[in-house]
């Protein structure tokens, strides 16, 4: 812990003195204790203590840059870093997160105020299940994970560029499938640190803006791998052919109604342990249809979609499916998407893809 508060020290203080060329910028330091959520009854025997975790941000404030960020009162753009100890040295070890990061401001006062956050990227936990000697972490199979990190915080301003806060944070480790076993890991956190901005905290000042979206229609196509039981089995590729039609409900809001069509090549496999034998596209594809809501942020939209199977032939998972898909749009018609498909609370896998927008 020493050595990782030196680090922090050393990415902290050359910040700080480079203040005057990055005068929009501000560092938040936390300390945090929790738990991981024992969401299924086999891992509650791993979980053996309380969790500690540090966080450092870097964000830099949106004040008066356009239309989208006056839309969601102006937030803050930049990366964040966690650091957890996960209460079971021995099974469990620690995580690490690097990921980008938006802070949504929610009721806006002079002195104190809520905030939200967003953050996703990529993390690494340092112990995993193996057969021989780690047979008892059924969490996280893949040392190499993605992390979602979320959550809700109280500012209070104690000077011209310092706050204190406090706050409620969820923070999630997964491999989307692509290495079994893949339970994930759960983070649920209470923190507090300080806020140091590099120039005076500045008002916020809105004006009145018009914004005007249309119906659209967004093809993707998208893929990624997938490992079923037992471990260190093969690995299988997947894909997705998404046909969405987008309705605009609010300035920042859209209603999405589509069809996807899913290319599963564990299937066989899977089907296979049951004594299924089949050649044709039954073996390896389902389709169905999904209703969807999302928020557009700038370039970005965040979508989470619920779906229903229509093609199933041998009722492989449970009916109703769901999507969880970040897309960004490199120009106006031309993005990139990256999804979570998941059924109930159980991560399928991850995709990857591209798609048009028309």
């Amino acid at each position: 812990m020493k050595r990782f508060l030196f680090f922090l020290l050393l990415i902290v203080v050359p910040f700080c003195s480079f203040g005057q060329s990055i005068k929009n910028w501000s560092t938040t330091a936390k300390l945090g204790d929790g738990f991981i959520v024992a969401h299924r009854p086999s891992v509650v025997h791993i979980l053996q203590d309380h969790c500690r975790s540090i966080e450092l941000d870097f964000t830099k404030s949106t004040i008066r840059r356009g239309e989208w960020e006056e839309l969601y009162n102006f937030p803050e753009i930049g990366f964040g870093y966690q650091y957890f100890n996960l209460g079971n040295p021995q099974e469990l070890g620690t995580a690490q997160g690097l990921f980008g990061l938006i802070k949504f401001k929610l009721f806006n006062h002079k002195a104190s105020y809520f905030k939200t956050h967003l953050g996703l990227g990529v993390g690494y936990v340092s112990k995993v299940f193996n057969t021989t000697d780690n047979y008892k972490n059924l969490l996280v199979g893949s040392k190499i994970n993605a992390t979602i990190t979320t959550g809700i915080e109280y500012q209070v301003k104690l000077s011209k560029k310092t706050e204190f806060t406090s706050g409620i944070n969820l923070t999630h480790y997964s491999n989307g499938g692509s290495n079994v076993p893949n339970m994930g890991i759960n983070l649920a956190m209470l923190n507090m640190g300080i806020v140091y901005h590099l120039s005076d905290i500045q008002p916020i000042v809105k004006d009145t803006i018009k914004t005007e979206r249309s119906k659209a229609v967004e093809i993707l196509l998208a893929g990624g791998i997938k490992q079923i039981y037992p471990p260190n089995s093969p690995k299988y590729g997947v894909g997705i052919l998404t046909a969405d039609y987008l309705w605009p409900l609010k300035k920042k809001s859209v209603f999405t109604l589509g069809t996807d069509v899913f290319i599963d090549g564990s299937h066989r496999k899977f089907l296979s342990q049951d004594s299924i034998i089949t050649d044709g596209i039954d073996g390896f594809m389902r389709a169905g249809i999904h209703v969807g809501y999302g928020l557009k942020v700038g370039p970005c939209t965040g979508i989470l979609q619920t779906g229903y199977y229509l093609y199933n032939p041998f009722d492989i998972d449970v009916r109703i499916y769901s999507t969880l898909s970040f897309r960004y749009h490199l120009d106006d018609h031309w993005f990139v998407c990256f999804n979570l498909k998941s059924h109930y609370a159980r991560a399928d896998y991850f995709q990857y893809g591209i798609g048009y927008h028309l």
